[in-house]
């Protein structure tokens, strides 16, 4: 398997040989291809005249120019497959009328190869009717990554391209072409071709990559996909594109992708660009012949087979050609045969002066000079110049973008400054009125930074004053707070005190609330502290704990006298009752019951929130208390047929309150049997580690949604379904039983039941001696 070079350039139009080369088609075929990208079509036809390539991606009207130039077969080249058939049109970056481009002399249109599509077609444009111009364009070569860049200078007069293959100029330009002055054909734009010398030597080698590339175009006409959810997202090789500039072109329709990807034009679109081609180069009447056949092979034998496809013939018109084109610069040819050395020298020598004077646009003479090494050192020498001075625009373009960029980030940079300065003027016209006393302090120092006018009418301290006092000065309880000892870790933090003291100028004691936020600027972290006077608050606190504190007493006694009076009715062994009145009287008493559940529960969340007396703590066997517990509230669970499952581990002890925790017990005991219907209860109570044990209450009941499993514990929230409506409950027994657990140093944890139900895992703290 022999090794050859394909050279393209960096067109989207490529494509189908990256393709190709990346699904293997050329290995399926027997040839092993290596793909180069190149910068430029001259950078291309260097690397086939000089023997580096044995392929490469050439224009389609090059081709034709080739076709009456060539002099032998090792120096033509030889076609292989259509890349690509387009629409094409002129472009302007700004709308122009008629008038405006006859009168624009100061202008110039990028072309990507002297012998390209682009020029043919821009100058077709020119010689029309309406868009005569009274002075010759002046055609600029460029790098197709550089036409865009190109067609946005204002310089540019337009380009000459399809919008199918640069979408840019559909959103930046404006297509001035109108009527026929451009056809819509989808002329054919760039092809694939080989050098005499490989083609000669190995024609099968050459129709297997046709065949390969031909595969890969009708793969992208067809929406084939190969590895991927995109036929064009795959990897591509040294695809110099990204995938959302392949999908842009190649994600339309399939009968229009038939169309650009078909290696068989019209007869009529290539006999229109061959006519354009005429009427532009060819001076010779008989050329006519040579292209028309070029046109007619090209429209009937899209694919050419190797060794029929060499049709070769040195006529008259060859040489005819080139003694009739226009020579740059002629000189004798006996003088330049007697010394060519010399001249060479000459030349190169001009060539360098003209060089560092400034004038870039410069080539040795090639036409005058008969064929033979001399004339290969010129074209090497006008390849490198062309190379170079691709190489200074592109350094050109680079720096002007570099320079507009600077200049774009410079001006945000000023208006974000300025954004900045308003944003701080505004902030601190907003801090220095707010109806809230406010602080500014230093984070790392504690130092206070700034006060509001409302801070500073309450402390009694001047502006002046406030400045740089330690914090622990005004707030002397600040330090104690854990959220100010541990630096903050994320640029905004937020963290409320409900009571702290504030000391005022005059030594006044003030108790207040705080607010803190935590903010970073310009490295340094800061405090905003908002302080709010408690009284009210307290107050309403007072009021709140004083009417719940009230009203359970006075409910509690009434109560009492109510089931007194009613368990003593009962037991009269004189007063009989039919079925329908016991039925009454039990739900009497289950109601009276919940009512005394109740009223006890307002009087401990009353008492535990308050805070207003003390518990004395003791050491106590928590298995001993969950037992008692069990007892008493086991009679619901043996009428529901429930089965009540322990497993206790004696001799744990805890430090803590044993009512306290006889009632975390009783509350979540006594959910478990409401919620559930059948099954088991099962209460489980083990040491997990040294210094912990774990209780753990199992129903196999209706369970807890998982989205509600932190809003059970919020006081008065109950899951929202009919089932609670008919059980009933206060939703205050998870509130208080986590305000218990917490206040032992323990955790509560809901998880749901694998078998149905729920798991309340209660995590104490062990008293270790």
């Amino acid at each position: 398997m022999i090794e050859i070079e394909i050279v393209t350039t960096p067109r989207l139009t490529a494509f189908p040989v990256f393709l190709a080369f990346s699904r293997g088609y050329f290995e399926e075929e027997g040839v092993k291809v290596r793909v180069r990208v190149l910068k430029s079509y001259e950078a291309v036809f260097a690397h086939l005249r000089e023997g580096r390539a044995e392929g490469g991606e050439v224009p389609f009207t090059a081709w034709l120019d080739q076709q009456l130039r060539r002099t032998s077969p090792s120096w033509t080249f030889y076609r292989g497959v259509i890349l690509s058939s387009l629409v094409h049109g002129f472009y302007s970056a700004s709308y122009m009328e008629a008038e405006a481009i006859r009168d624009s002399y100061h202008s110039f249109l990028p072309i990507l190869h002297p012998l390209s599509l682009d020029r043919f077609i821009a100058e077709e444009f020119f010689r029309s009717e309406n868009y005569h111009r009274r002075k010759p364009v002046p055609y600029i070569v460029t790098r197709p990554t550089l036409l865009v860049n190109e067609f946005i200078r204002a310089e540019c007069l337009g380009v000459a391209a399809s919008l199918q293959e640069i979408p840019f100029l559909g959103e930046k330009g404006y297509c001035l072409t109108v009527g026929n002055e451009v056809p819509p054909y989808y002329l054919p734009t760039n092809m694939l071709v080989f050098t005499g010398r490989f083609a000669s030597k190995f024609p099968e080698e050459a129709n297997s990559v046709s065949r390969a590339i031909r595969k890969a175009t009708e793969d992208l006409a067809n929406h084939v996909a190969y590895e991927g959810d995109s036929y064009v997202s795959d990897w591509v090789g040294p695809c110099p594109w990204k995938p959302p500039e392949l999908d842009g072109f190649y994600t339309r329709s399939m009968p229009e992708l038939g169309k650009i990807l078909s290696g068989t034009p019209s007869l009529e679109d290539v006999r229109f660009v061959v006519d354009i081609y005429r009427k532009t180069f060819s001076r010779n009447d008989k050329a006519a012949d040579l292209l028309d056949e070029a046109a007619r092979s090209v429209a009937d034998d899209p694919f050419p087979k190797f060794p029929s496809a060499f049709r070769f013939k040195k006529t008259e018109l060859h040489l005819d050609y080139y003694s009739n084109l226009p020579p740059l610069r002629r000189q004798n040819p006996k003088e330049l045969s007697k010394s060519p050395v010399r001249n060479i020298v000459t030349e190169l020598k001009d060539l360098a002066l003209s060089l560092l004077s400034g004038r870039r646009e410069l080539s040795l003479d090639t036409t005058s000079v008969p064929t033979g090494p001399y004339l290969f050192i010129r074209s090497a020498m006008n390849t490198v110049l062309d190379y170079l001075n691709q190489e200074l625009r592109d350094m050109e373009e680079k720096n002007k973008r570099l320079t507009e960029d600077n200049y774009l980030l410079e001006t945000r940079l000023d208006i974000s400054d300025l954004k900045r300065q308003t944003t701080e003027e505004r902030y601190r016209y907003m801090f220095e009125f707010a109806t809230d006393a406010m602080i500014i302090a230093n984070a790392d120092t504690r130092t206070i930074v700034d006060a509001n006018r409302k801070f500073r009418e309450i402390s009694g301290y001047l502006a002046s004053e406030i400045r740089n006092t330690r914090l622990a000065r005004i707030l002397p309880d600040i330090l104690e707070q854990s959220e100010f000892k541990t630096p903050l870790g994320k640029e905004q933090h937020m963290t409320f005190i409900p009571e702290t003291k504030l000391i005022l100028k005059d030594g006044t004691k003030f108790r207040v609330g705080l607010s803190v936020t935590g903010f970073s600027a310009e490295t340094k972290r800061f405090y905003q502290i908002q302080v709010s006077d408690n009284a009210l608050i307290l107050e309403s606190e007072r009021i709140k704990h004083e009417f719940i504190s009230n009203i359970s007493h006075e409910l509690r006694s009434p109560m009492t006298n109510i089931q007194g009076y009613f368990d003593l009715l009962l037991s009269d062994p004189v007063l009989t009752l039919n079925e329908e009145q016991k039925e009454m009287a039990d739900v009497i008493r289950k109601n009276v019951r919940r009512l005394n559940f109740l009223i006890e529960n307002l009087l401990q969340l009353e008492k535990k929130e308050a805070q207003s007396t003390e518990e004395m703590a003791e050491i106590f066997d928590p298995a001993t208390v969950i037992e008692e517990v069990l007892y008493i509230n086991s009679p619901p669970a043996v009428e529901k047929g429930l089965e009540v499952v322990t497993n206790l581990s004696k001799g744990l002890r805890v430090r803590g309150v044993r009512f306290e925790f006889s009632q975390i017990v009783t509350n979540l005991f006594v959910n478990a049997v409401k919620y559930t219907e059948k099954g088991n209860v099962e209460v489980t109570l083990q040491k997990i580690s040294p210094g912990k044990a774990e209780l753990r209450i199992i129903d196999t009941g209706v369970g807890i949604d998982p989205k509600y499993k932190e809003l059970i514990f919020e006081r008065f929230f109950r899951v929202p379904d009919q089932r609670n409506r008919t059980v009933g409950g206060t939703g205050l027994g998870l509130s208080i039983s986590r305000v218990l657990i917490n206040k032992i140093g323990g955790e509560v944890f809901v998880e749901p039941n694998l078998k149905g139900g729920s798991i309340f895992r209660v995590v104490l703290p062990l008293h270790i001696a």
